[in-house]
Formats: structure tokens, C-alpha cells, sequence
């Protein structure tokens, strides 16, 4: 799992296909736009920007703003982290 630093820094953002290498800010994501954080702190983070399907997309919901690729990495992390 990537440590928080290498967010930060932009090591090795795991990235599904169709998804913007550079990502999006924020301010810049329409609606159902994956807000998986990929490198950068504060308003400067990026964001996946991949498209999330419409019956996902539940703001407020844990996962439910990312992308099917994102969404599967977020659930192993928690699995790794509630096994530990």
C-alpha cells in the first residue's frame, strides 16, 4: 500500500485505464468523476477524474465516488488494515 508520503509526492499513483496521468483538481471534476486522490496536498491534490457508474455514485458513502478501480483498492486496503 502507498504511504501517505508517496501520495504526496506523486510515487506511484495506482491508475486505471482512461484516467488523466496528471489527474484534476477538485474544482475542476464534474459530477460522477472519481475522487480517488492520486498526488498533491490541500487544494492542489489531484484527483482520478475516471468516470464512476451512475447506480455507484453516492456521495457521502464510503468508496461511492470512485472509479470500479479505485473502489477495489480502497476495499483490500480496509481488508489489510482490519486483518492487521
Amino acid at each position: 500500500m502507498r504511504s501517505v508520503t508517496d501520495m504526496l509526492a506523486g510515487i506511484d499513483p495506482p491508475m486505471p485505464k482512461g484516467c488523466n496521468s496528471l489527474g484534476r483538481l477538485l474544482a475542476d471534476l464534474s459530477s460522477h468523476q472519481c475522487r480517488f486522490p492520486l498526488r498533491g496536498e490541500g487544494a492542489a491534490t489531484r484527483f482520478c477524474a475516471a468516470e464512476v457508474e451512475v447506480e455507484v455514485w453516492q456521495p457521502g458513502k464510503s468508496g461511492a465516488c470512485y472509479c470500479g478501480f479505485h473502489r477495489t483498492i480502497a476495499r483490500a486496503s480496509r481488508a489489510e488494515l482490519e486483518a492487521a
